[in-house]
């Protein structure tokens, strides 16, 4: 008997303290899972993309950046967010401009511009972004419809028949006369423009029709021949994002080519197939007047009219992460966190927003933006900048 009640007492103590152990191993336990949680998701914010990145970075208070060339330019409340589709940061006289709309939890919209707030707004505030934007005002679809109704609202607008005789008139000058107006483009302040038009041809038909000698014009003295034979057909029509340049690309008859010619009297060859394929090469004018192109068969590669100029370790899927310096070499391409430059290096820049690379005052940096949250709750934003 009394050897059955030491056992019966021996039990109930070595459950006691089981279960006293247990509960220690299972708190203990706890407690790493989540320092390793914590862990976890300090690393892996990396690989976020820029909207994840941020709420990552605003979970918990953090230190200042450790960069010196960083600065707060403006703060976020705590339910406050970038609409990321509408937000502009560009270089307008040699200055750093950007443009952003925030929205909150109440779906209440802001305007932030260079630091200063404008709002609450009802519906997001577009319309300011969008002529802010540097070169808005041209139109978006630079292709040129030959023969049809299709016609360009543009040179319509600003078209006038005067004794029978087509012109341009503009800002109460009259332009011309020419045969046909196949697009016509506005500087942002609508003090100027270019346009591609027809001036003779082989018949007076096909003329009208905009199918004969294709001139590139402007507000001034421009009148720049594109093609060799009376029977071009254009075909894209753009401008350089600094109003500075034009650039048409047609069809020349007499060679059988396509071919991209700019105001500056630069010419490259294209590709009718890669034109108008699903993965067409991105081609447009400079501000110097030479033709940038990434062609779809090799778009690791920049040509400027047609000689390669600069070559990445990657292929360029955005133009929106391309960055083109004065020295083309010199050019930077960023994706997921890596800025690739021309001349074969890269460097890690992970967790940034909105990264654009500038050229002012000779230097040539990387601007981005890191969002810190402070001790109040509310978000700083920083402007950073890297030198190149």
């Amino acid at each position: 008997m009394k050897s059955i009640m030491l056992f019966v007492m021996l039990f109930a103590v070595t459950s006691t303290t089981n279960a006293q152990l247990f509960k220690k191993l299972k708190e203990k336990t706890q407690k790493v899972l989540e320092s390793k949680s914590e862990s976890s998701n300090g690393s892996s914010s990396q690989n976020n993309s820029p909207e994840q990145t941020e709420n990552r970075s605003t979970e918990k208070k953090a230190s200042l950046p450790p960069d010196s060339n960083c600065r707060v330019v403006f703060s976020l409340a705590e339910d406050e967010s970038f609409l990321y589709d509408e937000s502009k940061v560009l270089s307008q006289n040699n200055k750093l401009h950007y443009s952003f709309v925030v929205q909150n939890k109440k779906y209440e919209y802001f305007l932030i511009e260079d630091g200063n707030r404008t709002g609450p707004f009802k519906e997001a505030p577009l319309k300011s972004m969008k002529e802010n934007e540097e070169g808005s005002s041209g139109p978006t679809n630079d292709e040129i419809s030959v023969g049809d109704d299709k016609k360009d609202p543009v040179a319509l607008q600003y078209s006038k028949t005067i004794n029978g005789k087509l012109f341009l008139v503009f800002n109460g000058k009259n332009y011309g006369p020419y045969d046909h107006v196949a697009k016509m483009i506005l500087s942002p302040d609508k003090k100027q423009f270019f346009a591609a038009v027809t001036i003779g041809g082989q018949n007076a038909m096909t003329t009208k029709m905009g199918m004969g000698f294709c001139f590139i014009v402007n507000d001034g003295t421009l009148k720049q021949k594109a093609g060799t034979g009376g029977m071009s057909i254009p075909m894209k029509f753009s401008v350089s994002d600094g109003f500075k340049h034009c650039m048409i690309t047609l069809m020349d008859q007499q060679s059988q080519k396509i071919i991209s010619v700019t105001s500056a009297n630069k010419q490259a060859e294209a590709d009718m197939a890669e034109m108008y394929s699903g993965n067409s090469s991105s081609t447009f004018v400079s501000d110097n007047g030479d033709i940038i192109s990434i062609p779809s068969q090799s778009p690791t590669q920049i040509l400027v009219n047609g000689k390669e100029a600069a070559s990445f370790k990657v292929p360029i899927k955005s133009m929106n992460r391309l960055f083109l310096t004065p020295d083309i070499s010199k050019s930077v391409y960023y994706e997921k966190g890596t800025i690739y430059r021309a001349d074969g290096t890269e460097e890690s820049l992970s967790g940034v927003l909105f990264p654009r690379v500038i050229t002012m005052n000779k230097e040539t940096a990387v601007y981005y933006f890191k969002i810190y949250k402070n001790e109040s709750g509310s978000k700083d934003v920083y402007l950073c900048k890297k030198v190149l």
